[in-house]
């Protein structure tokens, strides 16, 4: 049966982006939608907007409310859905498909599901996936409110305490999932982009939100030293990466060390030791060339017995996975970062590639953002992979397309052991 989603949406003077909102709201597919839309009174012509959509929503007012929270509340005793799923004015779904996706995932015993979610800031747009060990929450959140759905009936017995609001101000849903967490409902991450979110939202103060924090995790707690030290520590981290020492520190070592003077070391296991410490990830038995360019080294992941040639990129700004038992040729070009030219201020956009086990990418290939190499997969000399490539497949060509396929019982490992180099 087609599962039923309760979305709500609560606004207020927010004309600029309430219809992008509604939008991505209706366009949901494979879902049957129960959409409600409460505005507080909007005095700036959102309220004009909302009702070019009457037709195609369950429920919507334009009335005074006593803030936010009030008004999910209000929406949540409405909802009838199997689901409900808050989107806030600004935020929009990452795909048609999102809510459906992450509830096709979903165990029967689950009461919140929750996915990754991209944050879109005026310059860039960058993935932030979610953390699936679920025991982190008790320190704090490991994903977006956005990017989760939680089960009618649990939401409607599991109201925004509104008492708390002075004290806890936005940070109300933290608090709510938090008391879930506590109550031992089980909460399941899914594999799927949900929310793209806004940076400059109510909720960018990360401060306060550290501060709110403590004050949700510790409550009732006999010991609130683990959750001190945690306030003290991460708001020290906030500070030195607002720092100028840091933003010179951070390009003294990921990009003048990394790239311009590791590589004049002969040595491999020097080069490798000082690489790990950086914050790159080598496997066993990997070698890694030199003269190779690194952006944000320390988001890349090298397996086992892994070969990379020489004069090759590697853009880690996404994050780049790497199996094991991977040979890329020399003067390859894997690029986790790119620009929407269709976006007024040259928006830069960050995705995550993944390359599995025994791929081999032959001399001057390029691989783009997003993509996934399927195990075993060949990518000929030249080709430029746009797509996921399937395992065991060989593609080639500008954009890359699937020409033959290889072996499945590959067992074998990459090995160089060529001194100075």
């Amino acid at each position: 049966m087609t599962p039923r989603v309760t979305i709500i949406t609560v606004v207020r003077n927010d004309k600029n982006h309430i219809r992008e909102t509604i939008v991505s709201a209706l366009a949901q597919t494979n879902v049957e939608v129960q959409y409600l839309v409460l505005d507080g009174a909007s005095t700036d012509g959102t309220a004009d907007i909302i009702r070019n959509f009457e037709g195609q929503l369950a429920y919507w007012h334009s009335i005074p409310d006593r803030g936010m929270y009030d008004a999910m509340n209000q929406a949540i005793m409405m909802a009838d859905g199997q689901w409900i799923s808050i989107l806030n004015s600004g935020d929009t779904y990452v795909s048609p498909t999102s809510l459906a996706d992450a509830i096709a995932q979903t165990n029967s015993e689950s009461s919140i599901i929750f996915g990754h979610s991209i944050e879109v800031n005026p310059e860039w747009n960058h993935e932030i996936r979610a953390v699936s060990d679920t025991s982190l929450l008790r320190f704090a959140p490991t994903f977006r409110h956005g990017s989760s759905l939680i089960r009618c009936e649990v939401q409607k017995s599991h109201l925004f305490d509104l008492s708390l609001e002075k004290r806890l101000g936005y940070a109300l849903d933290w608090e709510l999932l938090h008391r879930l967490w506590q109550e031992g409902y089980k909460f399941q991450m899914v594999d799927t982009f949900i929310e793209a979110y806004r940076t400059e939202g109510l909720s960018n103060h990360p401060y306060r939100n550290l501060l709110y924090n403590y004050r949700i995790t510790s409550y009732g707690s006999s010991n609130k030293l683990p959750f001190l030290k945690y306030f003290i520590k991460n708001s020290a981290i906030v500070w030195l990466k607002n720092s100028c020492f840091y933003k010179f520190s951070r390009s003294l070592i990921l990009e003048y060390m990394v790239n311009s003077v590791i590589p004049h070391i002969p040595f491999w296991s020097w080069r490798r030791c000082l690489l790990r410490l950086v914050g790159m990830k080598i496997g066993e038995g990997s070698f890694i060339m030199k003269r190779n360019y690194f952006m944000n080294a320390n988001l890349i992941s090298v397996g086992k017995h892994c070969h990379i040639n020489t004069q090759c990129i590697l853009d880690g700004r996404g994050g780049i996975t790497i199996g094991s038992s991977v040979s890329i040729s020399h003067r390859v070009n894997i690029m986790t970062g790119s620009h929407d030219y269709k976006s007024r201020n040259f928006q830069g956009i960050f995705k995550p590639i993944v390359i599995e086990d025994y791929v081999w990418i032959g001399v001057g290939a390029t691989i783009l953002q997003g993509v996934t190499i399927g195990r075993g997969a060949v990518v000929c000399a030249g080709a430029v992979v746009t797509k996921d490539v399937s395992p065991y497949a060989v593609v080639a060509g500008v954009p890359a397309e699937t020409i033959g396929s290889r072996p499945e019982d590959l067992d074998y490992e990459c090995k160089w052991d060529v001194p100075l180099t």
